[in-house]
């Protein structure tokens, strides 16, 4: 499996693709297209990666994506069985997804003085961005809208949520150093890295070592880890427990497994080790963070 580049086809005529997404999970593997991309999710949790940033997900997540930024939706990963045996079945995950290109408008639209707000919108997005609060909240009956317009009225209501998002401003995901304009090389290097990663967590397996991951991405052991830490912001064993946390938290917060059983099941075998990783992480104690109101 060795995703990268992405190619988006809108399904219907038209200078933007816009749709709803109902199904078991969220996307596919980690990757890139030259495309924004606005995404709400409205059911489903998990984990997003996002450059360099890797972030909870929960229903009313919203986010703009720049171009040529790599990212996955780590959401309900179906080969999650403990998880899985230990709640009820779930339901499909629910995402609105938005995504077009900077000349979707024709470039001499950005050049007018009306729109200057959405250009440094999208100028900032090349980091990502999440909304919150009142831009959310204003934002969210809108992206809901888009499935069920056509035509003109989806084209307008387009511009009408890209306003919306330029005067509330967002809060960026990615690092200052991360550069979404990477090499296809390294993207597709870092995506089957990523993938094996997600695929071994997500079914109980024993993460790949450091020398299987720097065979799989072609380079030397040595030359592999400052590698990936030069590209993802963190070194492979902080990336690996920041997703092993991540999955404690879903336990934590839709099951009512032990804290040492969501220990062992997120590849933690040292309790005091799941909750010294747990709190550098999430910056509290796995049993706190189960009893938070």
């Amino acid at each position: 499996m060795k995703p990268s580049l992405l190619l988006v086809e809108p399904s219907e005529p038209a200078s933007f693709r816009c749709v709803r997404v109902r199904e078991r999970t969220l996307g596919g593997g980690f990757h890139y297209h030259p495309e924004f991309q606005i995404t709400l999710v409205e059911r489903g949790s998990g984990q997003r990666i996002v450059g360099d940033s890797i972030a909870p997900l929960a229903p009313g997540d919203l986010t703009l994506l720049g171009p040529n930024l790599p990212h996955v939706w780590d959401v309900d990963a179906a080969g999650d069985r403990p998880r899985r045996a230990a709640m009820t079945r779930r339901p499909p995950v629910d995402a609105v997804i938005v995504q077009f290109r900077t000349e979707f408008l024709g470039r001499e639209f950005w050049g007018v003085p009306e729109t200057a707000g959405v250009v440094r919108l999208l100028k900032a997005a090349s980091r990502g961005l999440a909304f919150s609060g009142v831009t959310r909240d204003r934002a969210v009956p809108q992206m809901r809208r888009l499935p069920r317009l056509a035509g003109l009225q989806r084209l307008l209501a387009l511009v009408s949520l890209l306003d919306m998002l330029a005067a509330g401003g967002g809060e960026p995901l990615c690092s200052r150093d991360c550069k979404p304009g990477l090499e296809a090389r390294d993207h597709d290097r870092l995506a089957v890295v990523i993938d094996r990663i997600r695929e071994h967590l997500s079914t109980g397996r024993k993460p790949p070592s450091r020398g299987q991951l720097a065979r799989l991405a072609g380079l030397a052991e040595r030359s592999f880890s400052s590698y990936f830490h030069a590209k993802m912001g963190r070194t492979l064993p902080r990336f690996i427990n920041e997703l092993r946390v991540g999955r404690a938290r879903l336990l934590l917060a839709d099951t009512p497994l032990p804290v040492a059983t969501v220990a062992r099941t997120c590849g933690f075998h040292n309790l005091s080790n799941f909750n010294a990783h747990f709190r550098a992480i999430v910056g509290t104690t796995p049993a706190r963070f189960r009893n938070r109101p």
